[in-house]
């Protein structure tokens, strides 16, 4: 937007002594596309002063008008009370007396004191629309500005609510309190914060009104140090600009007043002082816009419902037209609802942030006369679209054609509904009839897949009945449908070709949060909490990110429902739903942690390779890396397209690659269970792909199928190397994209995952360089650029984020090993009430027999199963061990048994 100054007075509105005599005291105006908007209104001090008397001697007035009223029917009433019984007759009424006369006059008094009320409270104009049609000339004086019609050139003062205007005044005075030369917006942002609207907005924001204050006191401190002390502040130029880009705003989004946050908006995005200050206190620019934009869009619901309300008391009841032409339409009425009747009546949901579609669907009814099929998966909107549409048609904000329609929804459900097919289709061509003898009716026609062969009772396929009879032109329709039901049952047939397809995209994450903020009225009013603007985001933000089966805003909008009835539950009525509980909600619903980290689990999170190494001997490098990506995932420091992280373990078998896989599932997804492990040696065939995504007709792979209903897991794939080359190129696209599309169609999300593969290639090489004495970067080095080559190629070896080289274990690693298996045998003990020790001789021993560098831990377990295990299972079964006894592993094997005392 350009802006102009009077050119006499600089723009200040005034000149020495006096108001400017040609802009009238407004001196600074915005152009705009169609109009000139300006700012005419004086606040300052005279006229504050002036303001104050008036209002003082306008409540004088109105009080003395009040006892004159009220004293006049209180005498009147005194007078009659004898024959009270009376006073609703005629003859009562007809007999002239001073008491009537007096209570006359109190009535009529008593009335102008409410219209005088009325009158106060309403004593603004409403924003008035943007005109079509562009200024043809651009004004560049103030002179040419009075040149334009009325229309064109807006005094903008009179718009602004009591509330807003009043802030503006608090601004005024705080700067002329300060001895401030202008008003800046710093002032304008410290007067808005006692607004109501302005407190209601910084609550759902978790803004402290009072921190905000003495933030803004420093900054106006520091405004004042640069500019010397005066008596009468001005309005400054970026004051005056907020003032006209707020009008512009409210114009925009179709407001009927300039509210408080209009203007603090406006301010906020004119001083980045302001913006540093939210900014340090966790609002950035987008959550501010969307905090505003909830208030707006109420704004508008409110404006829309009393609109509907008088646009339905317009329109004719029931099937009739204006013109008086149209038809009943009885059979139609059966089988569907009226959604123009609906919306009238102010039961259809506010649609926002759909004007494109909109346009495009109205223009295709319009300008093809063809009908439209909405396609889009569920739960973006597509029904939404049809309510919009019928609101539409009751504002009469649609093409001429279209003008004094009924929007009629068909349902499919009821026409089948006890039916065999023959009267099916004998319902649906009389109620088709219907639409056409009426001549007003537009047919919604919600998901339309449900009337195809073998989505309806017998097989019947209403699809080319429905097709025959739009080919006909008699009727026009708008229709829903997903992307599946239209690739498998719509596309290339003789329905299809009775359409124009119209995609219906997932909203982005701003829009789905507006979406959200015009559906939450009904849930706080329902639940009794109300929600925190964060809680609205987090829940568009997570549910996008860890539902992926679902849909915005459709999931969101679930979401927020659980979680202000969670609320509800756990701390009663009048709470605030925040973020965290949303976050909750999630994580419940996914498994996945979504709420923020607690200092508990950020230690945990600091110690995680002290945790991973009770269970892992050795290995320091696998255990930093894979710390380092958990760590990095869960302080939200990651690529989100991709996978968490990408490892492939190499060396013996033996050595801990898959129990470290184990420990990662129990330490991050919470149990080892939440583990998918898949033996790559099982798919040396490229053909068996089809048992990782499913084959055709089937519902999903070994791979896809339990991703897809745990997303937060780990994904093992042993013995990667055994796997065709064919299979390993799928997993190109999972570890880069972190998504893959399984056989039904749809993309499973694999970003909350951790893959791990395991393998043993290059164990020789890698036994040789260690008795060579070789660094581990080094033999990593070497086995990436020339022994996995054979293995791999170097774009799948490229997709991991480590190669992490396992090397043999020394028979100190291996006592460690016995300690933590015989500590399970313990615990496994423990549970019968046994006690189960073992001396440090003993575990040497046993360590010493299970003790080989090619085969790692493997023979370690045989031989502790071998003379443990076995052993404890005969005494346990000889019943020569009982509750509360000790068993202590000896040397040589033998097991020593110290006897409970009796009881």
């Amino acid at each position: 937007m350009e802006f102009l100054k009077c050119e006499i007075c600089n723009g200040t509105g005034v000149m020495p002594g006096k108001v400017c005599g040609t802009c009238h005291g407004a001196g600074f105006a915005g152009i705009g596309d169609s109009q000139v908007f300006y700012w005419r209104s004086r606040i300052n001090r005279s006229q504050l002063q002036q303001a104050k008397v008036e209002r003082a001697v306008r409540s004088i007035f109105s009080a003395l008008l009040a006892i004159f009223g009220l004293s006049g029917i209180g005498f009147v009433l005194a007078q009659a009370w004898p024959t009270l019984e009376n006073i609703f007759t005629a003859q009562f009424w007809q007999i002239s007396s001073l008491a009537k006369i007096i209570f006359s006059f109190s009535l009529i008094t008593n009335l102008y004191l409410l219209t005088r009320v009325l009158r106060i409270q309403e004593d603004t104009e409403n924003v008035q629309p943007s005109l079509r049609q562009p200024l043809k000339v651009v004004p560049d004086t103030w002179r040419d500005l009075l040149k334009l019609p009325k229309l064109r050139r807006l005094d903008i003062s009179h718009a602004y609510t009591i509330d807003a205007l009043g802030r503006l005044k608090d601004a005024y005075i705080l700067a002329s309190k300060l001895k401030h030369a202008q008003i800046s917006p710093p002032h304008i942002f410290a007067g808005l914060l006692s607004s109501g609207a302005v407190g209601s907005l910084l609550t759902r924001l978790e803004l402290d009104p009072k921190g905000l204050q003495e933030r803004v006191g420093r900054a106006l401190i520091e405004e004042a140090l640069f500019a010397p002390p005066q008596e009468e502040p001005i309005w400054s130029e970026a004051a005056k600009q907020i003032l006209i880009r707020a009008y512009c705003r409210a114009q925009q989004v179709k407001n009927e007043k300039v509210a408080a946050y209009h203007v603090l908006i406006e301010t906020v995005l004119a001083n980045e002082r302001l913006q540093t200050i939210l900014f340090d206190l966790g609002v950035d620019q987008d959550k501010l816009l969307n905090a505003v934009r909830w208030f707006e869009i109420n704004d508008e619901m409110r404006r829309r419902w009393r609109y509907f309300r008088g646009a339905a008391a317009r329109r004719p009841k029931g099937a009739m037209n204006r013109a008086m032409t149209a038809l009943q339409t009885r059979i139609l009425d059966r089988f569907s609802d009226d959604l123009t009747l609906l919306a009238g009546r102010g039961y259809l949901e506010l649609v926002v942030d759909r004007e494109k579609t909109f346009e495009e669907v109205l223009r295709i009814l319009e300008g093809e006369r063809k009908s439209v099929l909405l396609v889009g998966n569920f739960g973006v909107g597509k029904e939404a679209i049809l309510d919009g549409i019928a609101q539409r048609m009751v504002e009469n904000d649609v093409p001429g054609l279209l003008k004094d329609c009924r929007l009629v929804s068909l349902s499919i459900p009821k026409l089948i509904a006890g039916a065999t097919p023959s009267e099916a289709e004998e319902r649906l061509l009389l109620s088709l009839y219907d639409v056409g003898r009426a001549g007003n009716v537009v047919l919604a026609l919600p998901n339309i897949h449900g009337a195809i062969s073998g989505r309806t009772a017998g097989g019947l396929d209403l699809g080319d009945v429905l097709a025959t009879e739009m080919n006909k032109g008699y009727f026009l329709a708008v229709a829903t449908t997903t992307p599946e039901e239209y690739r498998a049952l719509i596309e290339g047939s003789a329905l299809g070709e009775s359409f124009i397809k119209v995609e219906v995209s997932e909203p982005d994450v701003n829009t789905a949060i507006q979406i959200l903020e015009s559906k939450v009225g009904p849930i706080e009013y329902r639940t009794q909490v109300f929600f925190s603007y964060n809680a609205l985001e987090k829940a568009v933000v997570l549910s996008d990110r860890y539902m992926k089966d679902h849909y915005l805003p459709e999931k969101a909008i679930d979401i927020i429902k659980e979680a202000a009835q969670h609320v509800r539950n756990k701390q009663g009525a009048k709470n605030l739903v925040r973020g965290e509980d949303v976050a909750e909600i999630v994580s419940q619903k996914t498994g996945v942690p979504a709420t923020a980290v607690t200092e508990t689990e950020a230690q945990k999170l600091l110690h995680l390779e002290d945790t991973m190494h009770e269970r892992i001997i050795g290995q320091d490098e696998a255990v930093r890396a894979v710390a380092a990506a958990l760590r990095r995932a869960r302080a939200e420091l990651r690529e989100v397209k991709r996978p968490i992280a990408n490892f492939l373990f190499l060396g013996p078998t033996g050595v801990g690659k898959t129990e470290t896989a184990k420990t990662v599932a129990e330490v991050y997804f919470g149990n080892e269970e939440n583990m998918i492990r898949i033996d790559m040696s099982e798919y040396q065939d490229k053909t068996s792909i089809y048992r990782l995504i499913g084959a055709p007709g089937e519902s999903g792979g070994l791979l896809t199928e339990p991703v897809r209903k745990n997303p937060f897991s780990l994904v093992l794939l042993d013995e990667i190397e055994k796997a065709h080359p064919d299979i390993l190129n799928i997993f190109l696209q999972v570890m880069d994209d972190g998504r893959v599309t399984d056989s039904a169609g749809r993309v499973v999300d694999f970003t909350n995952t951790i893959i791990i593969g395991t393998s043993n290639a290059g164990t020789p090489f890698i036994q040789e360089s260690i008795k060579q004495s070789k660094a581990m970067e080094e033999i990593k080095k070497d086995l990436v650029e020339r022994e996995l080559k054979q293995y791999f190629r170097p774009e799948f070896l490229n997709r991991f984020d480590a190669v992490i080289v396992y090397k043999p274990l020394t028979e100190p690693e291996i006592i460690q090993i016995a300690k933590l298996i015989l500590a399970k045998v313990g615990k496994q003990l423990e549970a019968k009430g046994i006690m189960f020790k073992a001396a440090e001789e003993a575990v040497a021993e046993l360590a010493h027999a299970g003790f080989d560098p090619l085969f790692g831990a493997r023979p370690l377990r045989r031989v502790i199963q071998e003379r443990v295990n076995d052993a404890l299972a005969n005494l346990l079964l000889t019943q020569k061990i009982g509750r509360r006894d000790i068993v202590i592993l000896e040397t040589g094997g033998q097991l020593r048994i110290e006897k409970a005392e009796k009881l």
